[in-house]
């Protein structure tokens, strides 16, 4: 096995850059901030390593040699390169905002807002990261994440949003096929989607007899917006959600809440990002705006049991 070819010091090849660009040792030193010594140390220590003349060293001034001139050519190309990567990665760390959400907090509740953030804020593109594995934000992953939980995460500032809480939705032309939902047990003429936990630990909230619940639920996908597509879709059915994830379809009537009771989880959504970059722009406007938005949903959709928006923990 043949070791792999080793480059000469990055430092001599960045003075052979320079000098070959500016044509003179004593100008090369100027602008990287060495003596004329130091250059022609790091040229000849470039020249032994290949093991061949990179100047021709005239009275005033150094000319390159034909191979000087093709190596030149080739380090400048890489130096212009590396400039525009570091250039373009330093622009897209300041310009571009990435948020990262659980997939059904992304498709139902921030995807049809975030537009009116960047009315807001033009000078920022967004860009969303809809994983369901634990982003790594202290690490660059992404600038700031909605995760849900206890708000407590080592390094990272939490901001209150929503609480999580559990309630029965019914699609609007199920009423159809069994007339109006007055008290829970009405829930049983329909299939019931989403797991069987929620519905029992619901209908133990209310109070309800829970004895003819089945053991299993009709069926039980991957995310809640599946889950609601499928009861639409089957027109026989209920579904324990969220309701802060499906308010639109609640405020259109495609989705009927029968219940104001929520049961409710013990956690909540919170507004993450790394405390040490509070002050970055994006950031702060991205939090800024945010915060807003609980209260106005609160304002709009007259949904209850959300507590007070924007606490930090």
């Amino acid at each position: 096995m043949t070791d792999t070819p080793r480059l000469p010091p990055i430092n001599a090849i960045r003075v052979f850059e320079t000098a070959a660009r500016l044509g003179n040792f004593t100008r090369t030193g100027e602008a990287l901030g060495m003596t004329q010594a130091a250059v022609s140390y790091q040229i000849r220590l470039l020249e032994d390593r290949l093991g061949f003349a990179l100047f021709e060293r005239k009275a005033r001034h150094v000319e390159l040699t034909a191979r000087g001139t093709q190596l030149a050519r080739g380090t400048s190309e890489a130096f212009r390169l590396l400039e525009r990567t570091f250039r373009d990665v330093r622009e897209d760390r300041d310009s571009v905002l990435t948020i990262t959400a659980l997939p059904t907090f992304c498709s139902n509740w921030l995807v049809p807002r975030i537009g009116n953030f960047q009315i807001d804020h033009p000078e920022f593109a967004v860009r969303i990261d809809s994983r369901s594995d634990t982003v790594d934000i202290l690490g660059g992953d992404a600038d700031i994440g909605i995760r849900l939980g206890s708000g407590r995460w080592e390094g990272l500032e939490a901001r209150f949003l929503f609480a999580d809480t559990i309630t029965p939705l019914v699609p609007a032309r199920a009423l159809d096929r069994i007339g109006p939902i007055e008290t829970p047990e009405d829930l049983l003429k329909l299939r019931l989607f989403g797991p069987m936990s929620w519905w029992r630990d619901w209908f133990a909230l209310t109070g309800a007899n829970a004895a003819r619940l089945p053991e299993r639920p009709a069926l039980e996908l991957e995310t809640q917006s599946m889950e609601i597509a499928a009861a639409i879709a089957a027109g026989d059915a209920a579904v324990a959600v969220s309701p802060l994830y499906f308010a639109e379809q609640i405020a259109s009537g495609a989705l009927v809440r029968p219940f104001d009771a929520e049961l409710d989880h013990k956690v909540a959504h919170y507004l993450v990002y790394d405390r040490t970059r509070a002050r970055d722009p994006k950031i702060r406007a991205f939090v800024e705006w945010m915060l807003f938005q609980p209260m106005a949903f609160c304002l709009k959709h007259a949904t209850p049991a959300f507590p007070e928006a924007g606490k930090t923990v």
